[in-house]
């Protein structure tokens, strides 16, 4: 197939514009849903009489699901036509999304979250490659920075978006708020998505039998392995088996059919593609963590009002859009490797700060590194995503962009196992090191409990030193899972080294590159 055939570039002006705000509506729906009910689960646990831990379902529903679609959005591509499965997609996901809002118990909401992940999956990776086809290569970086501010600043707003409504209307709005977006998306996509006829292909039956039972095993070990104390849990014991020999399976016989099995692993061949998907997911991991770790902060910690949590995160959103807009602009002028290194010295320094913070930090105190580290990650996340399909043909772009994206939403199940787990382990052994180390006969304690008028050690005296242990031992903990993601920011940088050498971008673009080619199914 010709470059000629296999495109459909656009030039700059109201028709691209129009592709573009399509497929951030796409791509808007999709990722928002990941974090929009976390700060709303209490409301839901108690409408729905259903207890702290059992109402987490809803949250690891829609990502096994999603997760499980999104790997084989390509095949789905082929096999339905560009257009015509996201239409599918987005009316699934509203009436899904519909169904969440209405659910009266439990096991109707966990349902109805299972059926719209499962929707969702393919939004964002086939958004994805409809701006790869429609933007010049001498452009792609930047119409695919404009198109991440769905996929990334969408999450990072969620929870201030879910705590509002939650707190003004109802829980059941952060899943109707998916109503007009999807209606208003779906005329997009009937005018501006090219129909694109199916393709007669196979589909690999096993392959998907062996991908769906791997991503289920391993997304339920990660979400509930803290709740469940992992392998102490029959269950993830069994579900981890599973995921272990299903992943083997998949892996090794993927491998020897390439293009045939239901993802196309040979992609991974590539050395470029590889390392843009090795560094995306650590992204992934960074970015939850951040989502995952400062609500546990200002509203458990410090024991803020949603709403003022929402606000401080939101602010994150809104450094994540002036970082979207500097990416393209500075892959151009210092070249992909320099911005990489970049990013990954301010995601790394906004983690630092996070880890300097104490008990009466100010809320600016709070907004500060968290804007430099989701201005890092929106720096970079776009020309990495761009850069990731410079060596892939026009018709490997959809399972690129399924490959790529089911990469990262591993790396964000990756990032809340990460963080969950390294707060979890580490509230208990700050606690009994530090508890431990409480001896009425230290003169310092005795002066400390003498000086807020405690004089011996009794009942309220306990009280207080236990409740003051706590929260210095939940502070440390913080303290050191964000040095952690510091170190694992900074391993951004030493990766970057190993990606082809280029040129900046203004500076290699061929005509050859940036000829208009036709687009594919």
């Amino acid at each position: 197939m010709s470059d000629a055939s296999a495109s459909h570039v656009l030039p700059a002006g109201l028709a691209r514009s129009l592709v573009v705000i399509t497929t951030l509506m796409m791509s808007l729906m999709a990722a928002v849903d990941l974090t929009i009910v976390t700060v709303a689960l209490p409301y839901m646990s108690g409408s729905l009489g259903a207890t702290a831990d059992d109402i987490t379902w809803v949250v690891t529903m829609y990502t096994v699901a999603q997760a499980v679609t999104v790997g084989i959005s390509g095949h789905l591509s082929r096999l339905l036509g560009r257009r015509r499965l996201c239409i599918v997609a987005v009316i699934g996901f509203v009436i899904a999304s519909l169904g969440c809002g209405l659910s009266q118990n439990l096991t109707q909401i966990i349902f109805f979250r299972f059926i719209q992940g499962l929707f969702g999956g393919p939004l964002i990776p086939i958004a994805q490659s409809i701006i790869v086809d429609v933007y010049p290569a001498a452009e792609r970086t930047k119409g695919i920075s404009l198109w991440v501010l769905g996929v990334m600043v969408g999450p990072a707003l969620g929870p201030a978006l879910g705590g509002w409504l939650a707190e003004n209307l109802d829980w059941r709005w952060n899943f109707w708020v998916n109503l007009p977006v999807g209606a208003v998306a779906t005329l997009l996509i009937l005018r501006r998505v090219r129909p694109v006829p199916a393709q007669p292909v196979k589909t690999d039956w096993l392959g998907f039998v062996l991908a769906f039972l791997f991503v289920v095993g391993f997304q339920t070990v990660l979400d509930r392995g803290d709740i469940d104390d992992w392998f102490d849990s029959q269950q993830l014991v069994l579900l981890a088996i599973l995921a272990a020999a299903t992943g083997s399976a998949f892996i090794l016989r993927g491998w020897a059919l390439g293009s045939r099995n239901i993802i196309n692993l040979t992609l991974l061949r590539d050395r470029n593609f590889t390392l843009c998907c090795v560094l995306i997911t650590i992204i992934a991991m960074v970015f939850l963590g951040l989502l995952v770790l400062t609500p546990e902060l200002f509203i458990t910690f410090f024991g803020w009002e949603v709403s003022t949590a929402g606000l401080v995160i939101g602010s994150y959103g809104i450094a994540g859009l002036l970082g979207s807009i500097a990416g393209g602009q500075v892959v151009r002028r210092v070249g992909i490797r320099t911005a990489i290194v970049a990013a990954g010295a301010l995601m790394g320094y906004g983690w630092w700060k996070f880890s300097r913070l104490d008990l009466g930090a100010s809320m600016l105190e709070c907004m500060i590194p968290g804007m430099w580290v989701q201005f890092g990650l929106l720096l970079i996340y776009g020309p990495l995503a761009s850069q990731a399909f410079k060596n892939l043909r026009p018709e490997q772009r959809d399972e690129g962009a399924g490959l790529f994206n089911f990469l990262k939403t591993l790396g964000f199940s990756l990032g809340v196992c990460f963080v969950g787990t390294l707060m979890y382990r580490g509230l208990q052994s700050n606690w009994n090191q530090y508890g431990g180390d409480l001896n009425y006969a230290n003169p310092a304690l005795q002066s400390w409990l003498g000086a807020i008028d405690f004089h011996a050690v009794n009942a309220p005296a306990g009280a207080l030193l236990g409740q003051v242990l706590q929260n210095q031992t939940q502070m440390l903990t913080f303290v050191q899972t964000s040095e952690l993601l510091c170190a694992l920011s900074l391993a951004c940088m030493f990766l970057a080294f190993l990606l082809p050498r280029n040129r900046p971008v203004a500076a290699q673009i061929s005509t050859a590159e940036a000829a208009p080619v036709g687009e594919p199914a």
